[in-house]
């Protein structure tokens, strides 16, 4: 399929997708995380010989089904629904099917997979997982902190250094365990890419338990303006 071809495909997607994910801003996976999730999975895909049909368009959907009530609860079924309804509208895109819904089902590096999954699945589950790493998925963490109502960290140990995560319990145990989701990537790019997300991680660490010890770390709202201070608050994407 010639190049415009695909990329025609992915603007219906996106323009069909849309409207699901602004909503999603609220917590912290709104269009903005959909567009870079897509331009890293076409990147990756480039190098990786994988089908770029699949992956552009599983990078739009793979969280569309996230919804402003319930947040990640159910998403992923949801987000398989609204690829499968868009496989009976668009005949090229039912040519692909089982690796589209593949690539949307194990999108999250979390969970448990088969051992080989296509290269497409790989492509998209990479690309999440870095806009999941440094000063972006920081962001969204702190963003989703906010909206589930979770304190922004242990009174003591606000980096969890000397306690087991809670996930559920504080944001900022969260943010610490977004470090150990690198291991995971599996394409050569994604790794190279990483290293770069891992230092911002170093520094937003840093800095953020210098303001905590000055007293300057009080809630959410201050956590965000320290990584808003190295990235932009809105994306223009949205």
């Amino acid at each position: 399929m010639l190049a415009a071809e695909v990329d025609a495909i992915h603007q219906h997607v996106w323009q069909a997708v849309r409207e699901r994910w602004a909503p999603n801003k609220i917590h912290g996976h709104g269009p903005d995380h959909a567009m870079r999730v897509y331009s890293m999975g076409l990147e990756i895909a480039a190098t990786e010989g994988a089908d770029a049909l699949v992956v552009g368009a599983a990078c739009y959907i793979h969280d569309a089904g996230m919804r402003p009530d319930v947040g990640r609860t159910g998403h992923i079924e949801r987000s398989l629904q609204i690829a499968s309804a868009l496989c009976d509208d668009l005949p090229k895109l039912a040519s692909v099917r089982n690796p589209l819904l593949t690539s949307i089902r194990y999108h999250e590096v979390e969970l448990a997979s088969p051992d080989q999954l296509p290269t497409e699945a790989v492509c998209v589950r990479d690309a999440d997982t870095l806009d999941r790493l440094g000063f972006t998925g920081i962001r969204m963490t702190l963003q989703y902190g906010v909206w589930i109502g979770r304190p922004l960290c242990h009174p003591t140990d606000p980096l969890c250094r000397e306690h087991a995560p809670d996930l559920n319990g504080f944001t900022m145990d969260y943010v610490r365990y977004l470090e150990s989701l690198s291991a995971h990537l599996a394409t050569p790019l994604a790794r190279s890419k990483s290293i770069e997300k891992q230092e911002q991680h170093e520094l937003y660490c840093r800095e953020f338990e210098l303001r905590f010890r000055q007293g300057r770390m009080r809630d959410h709202e201050a956590a965000l303006d320290l990584v808003n201070a190295h990235i932009p608050s809105e994306s223009p994407f949205e």
